[in-house]
């Protein structure tokens, strides 16, 4: 491809870019136990070129944090310049790129390799289905995906994998493989050691909503907000709710975000759009609006406090607003949109929180394709976010009211009987 044709493709990229007005994101990557994409093609200098130059005009012209200079992303590259050149396969390339952004130290910056996008935007993936959370033992199972190879085999959330194919499993990458491949796990269940062979293929990832009833206690679980988000569904459940329910458990646990207007969607069923805000996004525009009125600030506290304009709820179609008291479950698989539902809660209904610190990883950002032969994905923050009550949660993690380690096989689920055990507390007095 001629310098001139690349250069007129470039423009033709950075202009529709410019015209493209998404609804922003706010989603963390959760923890899963997944295929190695397979990202193993050969990327030539003239792919890598290419893409970096629209990575370049991406960030420098788009990407948004108070207080970052993305124009320094080009200084950035060239430090990791002999790296990069090793670099011969797609995944090789994303990593490398990916280890570069996270110099930034925070959240919502990341590039998907065309398998990684193509997975997210198909809402499946390779792998064995489950969702997981690393001990220093090993690495626990969470949640199992409905249909998956964990399924199958009868995996169950609490158990403990210590090992895969003979070898110690203490990160993600330890329970990688390719789809077809088979391996032999081992994993403890309470204090019995059992071993599984399990086949890696596709499966879902969406999760479904649930309603789980304890006595006059509604336990409902959103476990995204983001593509597999039902609206439909979560009315249902909601409607439901609030025709028996005398409190109301919402457990966000390894709830990584998602979509924006998803987000506003459940608050509607909790919190009064006019008379509840969640908080405020803080982008370029206020930004600069707070500073020709009072002079230039990177706090997005101080902005946040002027900024008339607050991310408040929307509206469902059941007409539904809950005045039960509601308590809320968070983990470290909790992130973003989770944390805004969660700190809102804490803040506009008193509501007691539950389980272990949140993600901490709260940048409203867009997802695009970058445009190029290969079909990379490019996730980048375009605002900032401060609770109501001017609480800053990207890189501080909301604390809850009630700690309690994560759920192991045989044992109660300490942090959700606490918080029933609370609500019903607050029944008998209203009773």
């Amino acid at each position: 491809m001629s310098e001139r044709t690349e250069n007129k493709r470039m423009k033709r990229f950075t202009s529709s870019f410019v015209r493209v007005a998404l609804m922003a994101t706010l989603v963390i990557s959760a923890a899963f136990a997944v295929a190695q994409p397979k990202d193993r093609e050969a990327i030539s200098e003239a792919e890598k070129t290419a893409t970096l130059a629209r990575l370049e005009a991406v960030l420098t012209r788009a990407a948004f944090v108070p207080g970052v200079d993305f124009k320094k992303w080009p200084e950035m590259v060239k430090q990791n310049e002999a790296e990069l050149a090793k670099t011969k396969t797609v995944g090789d390339f994303t990593r490398k790129i990916n280890q570069v952004m996270e110099s930034y130290g925070f959240s919502h910056i990341v590039l998907f390799s065309p398998e990684a996008g193509e997975m997210r935007n198909s809402q499946s993936r390779a792998g064995i289905g489950i969702r997981i959370e690393l001990e220093p033992e090993g690495i626990r199972v969470v949640r199992i995906f409905p249909g998956s190879p964990a399924e199958d085999i009868g995996l169950l959330p609490g158990d403990l994998i210590v090992e895969a194919d003979g070898k110690p499993t203490l990160q993600v990458a330890d329970l990688a493989g390719d789809a077809g491949q088979e391996s032999e796990i081992t994993f403890l269940r309470g204090t019995n050691k059992l071993k599984k062979k399990v086949t890696r293929r596709q499966y879902s990832t969406v999760m479904p909503e649930t309603l789980e009833w304890k006595g006059d206690v509604a336990v409902v679980t959103i476990p995204s907000f983001d593509a597999g988000y039902s609206a439909e569904k979560v009315e249902t459940i909601m409607t439901e709710v609030s025709k028996r329910a005398k409190a109301v458990v919402l457990d966000l646990r390894g709830n990584g975000g998602g979509r924006v207007i998803n987000l506003q969607h459940l608050a509607s069923f909790f919190f009064d759009k006019e008379a509840q805000p969640l908080g405020t996004f803080v982008g370029r525009t206020e930004v600069a609006r707070y500073e020709r009125a009072f002079g230039p600030s990177t706090d997005p506290v101080a902005i946040a406090e002027k900024t008339e304009r607050k991310v408040t709820a929307t509206a469902n179609k059941s007409k539904v607003t809950l005045k039960v008291p509601v308590s809320c479950l968070i983990d470290g698989g909790s992130g973003s949109a989770s944390e805004m539902m969660a700190g809102a809660l804490r803040e506009n209904l008193n509501s007691k929180l539950y389980g272990r610190k949140s993600a901490g990883a709260v940048l409203a950002s867009m997802i695009l394709p970058l445009g190029d032969d290969l079909g990379f994905l490019i996730q980048f923050p375009v605002t900032d976010y401060v609770t109501i009550k001017g609480y800053r949660i990207e890189g501080n993690p909301i604390i809850p009211d009630h700690e309690f380690g994560p759920v192991k096989f045989g044992e109660p689920d300490s942090a959700l009987n606490s918080a029933i055990t609370d609500l019903n507390a607050k029944i008998g007095e209203t009773q």
